[in-house]
């Protein structure tokens, strides 16, 4: 991929991008020698804090949810790093292939779901 490509990508194709990239790291970071875990676990961290500044602030209690799990993980990065703890780096691997794999359904199900045309729903009623 290169940044032409990433500059033409809408937000949500951008942060599905990143879920599979942090899922790559994590995986990567399991089975390698410990110089290349760790520079896997601080790309993966990188992502996590590229991720939540993409969250709103006025994002409700789903983008609460999602800092707190970007928080925990970014943090459970560094202990991994420090630790060279591989169970905790597979407990990673999970909730970012869980966060990848739900953010996928939620794309698939906005594709089929109608785009709102404004209005109130007595002007949009025919």
């Amino acid at each position: 991929m290169n940044s032409t490509q990433l500059y033409e990508m809408r937000p949500e194709e951008l942060t599905q991008a990143m879920l599979h990239a942090l899922v790559y790291h994590y995986k990567r970071a399991q089975d390698s020698t410990i110089a290349e875990r760790n520079r896997h676990l601080r790309q993966a961290r990188e992502l996590l804090v590229k991720l939540h500044q993409g969250l709103h602030d006025g994002g409700g209690i789903i983008a609460a949810q999602l800092d707190e799990i970007y928080l925990y993980m970014a943090n459970a990065s560094v202990e991994a790093i420090i630790d060279q703890d591989k169970q905790k780096i597979a407990e990673l691997h999970t909730l970012a292939s869980d966060l990848d794999q739900t953010w996928s359904e939620a794309m698939e199900r906005a594709k089929t779901q109608l785009a709102p045309t404004g209005g109130n729903r007595y002007e949009n009623y025919q």
